[in-house]
């Protein structure tokens, strides 16, 4: 039998309560996510003058993203500071290097007479 289910009706009513806005918490957050997605895909087609403001845009709100879901949906809000730190420090790694393979994959550091910049 559950702690729950043998508690008292009151503390059923504060456990139910607590998680009806737990759902509701998860719910808007994904309801939040979707609607940034949304504005992703619509800036995508929007012509704007300068690339550089849909990029820095779109980085903007896919971080938006990636924090609500760490936080939420990885429940990294609810676990003890360590284990948050040792995932930042996860993806501080991860992040520099896709940003070294990035700059040494660059057209400024590759021969082009090795053929692999030439069409099939």
């Amino acid at each position: 039998m559950s702690a729950i289910a043998s508690a008292d009706p009151a503390a059923q009513e504060t456990f139910l309560r607590e998680e009806r806005k737990r759902y509701f918490t998860f719910m808007n957050l994904a309801f939040l996510m979707t609607a940034l997605t949304g504005i992703e895909l619509v800036l995508i087609y929007l012509p704007f003058p300068s690339q550089t403001i849909i990029y820095f845009t779109l980085i903007f709100l896919s971080l938006i993203k990636f924090v609500g879901v760490i936080f939420w949906f990885m429940h990294l809000l609810w676990d003890k500071a360590f284990l948050t730190i040792v995932f930042l420090f996860g993806m501080v790694i991860a992040s520099g290097t896709i940003a070294a393979l990035l700059l040494l994959f660059s057209e400024g550091y590759v021969d082009p007479a090795m053929g692999i910049y030439e069409a099939d």
